[in-house]
């Protein structure tokens, strides 16, 4: 039981209980930290030495876009200490130092341990721990030089095996590049696409050449239906025709015109001149002039001559003279507006006979584009792998030669020629801790995990029980339990523990019921109620009341082997009819005390103890005897106790001090409780008050301070 865990504050009780728990435990203590120091020592004796050297390795980094590390990404600052110290590399490195063992070997018989880390000036510091001192030395040149090794092995390694997977991959790229194409050009020849577009090219821009026409032909008719307005007059239709004519582009060569009633075949094919300029002079155009100026002229004259007169006729026939020859321009320029007119009806009427041909063309062709996509959509795009192909062979070509890190070994730093490892004062040091804390862990775990009753708070805190007193460990000079008397009551402590229970069980009547019938019982067989309950009648006896004793466990009652007794007759043969009770009950060697023992074994016991017969006899002993003590047979497994409770006053439960387990006891206090027992309290038997922390707790119950002067009687 570990003190101070149910108080709130830590007393020096609570101390002085952990010198007592260190004092009891003291051999076992001195045992765990001997053994811990021997175990140091055998390590020491027995444990391979270990040489310590540090070596400093200069780092160069030199970043470039191009490099290995872009290639192979085994030479990062951040992993480089890694990868120095990997486990195939320390095994080449023992190899050229002539130890050929393997990675397990390695470590468990001349490695302990390698730590390589980077200093302030980015430079890689190697500690090395092994078990030879030519090993210490050697070991980070030696490692430094198979790491390059094993770096330019590897890469060359990888290199070739890189070159020859871009090499086959380029090959069967260019396969299958030169599959798809062929793929391409045969799907082109089976859907005709080449005829058809010949057919399209024959055919023209039928669509486009169309709405020309049409817009053209939509111009000119607007310009028909102004040509029949009567307030135009001859210029004005000459220059409508001559502006549609510039706003119209030429009519190509080779136009055909149908004429009505003939065949295609016999088409007139008519060519027309185009205009070069908008500003071109016309043929009509100085006839204009000369008309406005004879106009001019004719007003002039029109102020001084008449209309008939001489002077007038001759500018008047120039006048009409003029106006023919425009009328005859006119004419001409109107035929030749209707022949282009009818030309591009004609051309309009040809092209809208070929736009169906077109169309189908055309909507082929686009099926056919269609196809040529989804197939080169759906073909991997070989074409930009065999490109990333021949750059990544570029790339190796390139950064094969151009290092980004380089690494020199600068020497050592330190070196011991003494092992560093064992190290006898770290080694002397760890062992004391760890038996300190060995000694100080177990005997406070062996106290936390026992879980047996010890003192008479932890018992009236679990069972909420009064403690009426403790009966200390004295065993008598034959071997046989102890008896109080008062012969020897300045020699034997026992007499004044008895004193306190007696006292605590007649005090206890007061709250309760008096006790006339006082059952004494434990929870367990051995755990000392017969001793108890055959002291407390000695006690009760001293007092000069008549005291009864009785044994009623009738199957291994041994309450007559204390007074030197035979078990019969007792209280198995009164209540079988064969003795009578007086005969049975024997008068002892102390005043006023008589014994009840149990009498003959009886299998069925328990019968007799519940019978009508022994209900009788507890009345009968009842007017006899002043005070009865029974001692019972153990509540746990047995129905006696429980059965004669109704047939006592109270209670006296016996917990064998450090054996009795608490939940035995629980047990056997609810079992008692749900019968309606009575409890006057708990006795702690056995108590070793030679334990010192026994000796402190219950000093005021120990010999030493009773007996230091006589006692009075009782």
């Amino acid at each position: 039981m570990i003190p101070g865990l149910k108080t709130r504050v830590f007393s020096l009780h609570d101390v002085l209980m952990y010198l007592a728990l260190a004092r009891k435990h003291l051999r076992l203590m001195l045992l765990l930290l001997t053994f811990s120091l021997m175990c140091g020592l055998t390590f020491y004796i027995f444990a391979r030495p270990v040489y310590h050297a540090q070596a400093l390795i200069h780092v160069e980094y030199f970043p470039r876009d191009g490099d290995t590390e872009m290639l192979y990404r085994d030479s990062t600052m951040q992993g480089l200490p890694y990868k120095l110290t990997a486990p195939h590399i320390l095994a080449r490195t023992a190899k050229t130092l002539g130890v050929d063992a393997s990675n397990r070997d390695l470590e468990q018989k001349y490695m302990t341990r390698i730590r390589a880390n980077y200093n302030s000036q980015s430079n890689l510091v190697v500690d090395v721990w092994v078990a030879l001192p030519q090993l210490a030395e050697r070991w980070t040149e030696t490692m430094v030089d198979e790491f390059l090794a094993y770096r330019t092995e590897k890469r060359r390694a990888d290199r070739e095996a890189a070159n020859e997977i871009l090499a086959n991959e380029i090959e069967d790229l260019s396969k299958r590049l030169g599959i798809q194409l062929n793929q391409r050009l045969s799907l082109e020849d089976a859907s005709g696409l080449t005829q058809i577009q010949i057919e399209l090219q024959s055919l023209g821009d039928v669509p486009g050449r169309l709405g020309r026409i049409q817009s053209q032909i939509d111009e000119m008719g607007k310009a028909r239906i102004q040509l029949q307005d009567p307030s135009y007059d001859v210029v004005a239709k000459l220059a409508l025709i001559s502006k549609i004519e510039s706003q119209t582009p030429p009519l190509e060569i080779g136009s055909s015109i149908a004429t009505p009633g003939k065949k295609e075949d016999d088409k007139i094919i008519v060519v027309v001149p185009a205009i070069a300029n908008v500003h071109q002079e016309h043929p009509w155009d100085e006839l204009v002039r000369e008309r406005e100026k004879l106009n001019a002229e004719i007003v002039e004259l029109g102020k001084i001559h008449l209309p008939g007169s001489f002077k007038m006729a001759g500018p008047m026939k120039k006048l009409a003279d003029i106006d023919g020859k425009l009328e005859v321009s006119y004419q001409t320029s109107q035929r030749r507006f209707d022949l282009s007119f009818q030309q591009l009806l004609n051309e309009k009427q040809t092209l809208e006979g070929k736009l169906p041909a077109y169309k189908a063309a055309n909507g082929r062709q686009q099926k056919i584009f269609m196809d040529l996509g989804i197939q080169q959509g759906s073909a991997p795009p070989f074409q930009n792998y065999l490109q990333a192909a021949m750059k990544r062979m570029e790339m190796i070509d390139y950064g094969n030669e151009k290092e980004r890190i380089n690494l020199d070994y600068a020497g050592l730093i330190d070196s011991q020629d003494r092992p560093v490892s064992p190290n006898r004062l770290k080694l002397i040091a760890l062992s004391f801790i760890i038996g300190l804390a060995l000694a100080l862990a177990v005997p406070f775990a062996i106290e936390y995990l026992d879980h047996t009753l010890r003192t008479l708070d932890q018992v009236e805190n679990a069972f909420h029980m009064r403690a009426l007193g403790i009966v200390p460990q004295i065993e008598s000079s034959a071997g046989t339990a102890a008896l109080i008397s008062r012969a020897n009551n300045h020699k034997d402590s026992l007499i004044e523990n008895f004193r306190v229970i007696r006292t605590n069980v007649l005090s206890m009547g007061n709250l309760t019921k008096q006790p006339h019938v006082i059952m004494v019982t434990s929870a367990m067989p051995k755990e000392g109620k017969t001793v108890v309950s055959s002291n407390l009648a000695v006690s009760f006896a001293h007092t000069g009341a008549r005291t009864l004793l009785m044994d009623t466990d009738l199957r291994r009652g041994r309450l007559h082997r204390l007074f030197g007794y035979r078990k019969d007759p007792g209280l198995s043969n009164v209540l079988l009819g064969e003795v009578a009770l007086e005969e049975a009950c024997r008068p002892t060697g102390q005043e006023n005390l008589s014994i009840l023992s149990a009498g003959r074994h009886l299998d069925s016991g328990t019968e007799l103890i519940g019978s009508a017969r022994f209900r009788d006899i507890m009345e009968m002993l009842r007017e006899r005897y002043d005070r009865i003590v029974v001692d019972t047979p153990p509540v746990l497994g047995l129905s006696e106790t429980s059965i004669m409770q109704s047939l006592v006053d109270g209670v006296l439960f016996v917990i064998w001090t450090g054996n009795t387990p608490a939940r035995s006891a629980r047990t056997a206090v609810d079992t008692l409780t749900a019968n309606g027992a009575n409890f006057y309290g708990f006795v702690l038997n056995r108590l070793d008050l030679s334990a010192t922390a026994n000796y402190y707790q219950y000093y005021y119950y120990s010999h030493d301070y009773y007996y230091q002067r006589p006692l009075e009687n009782a």
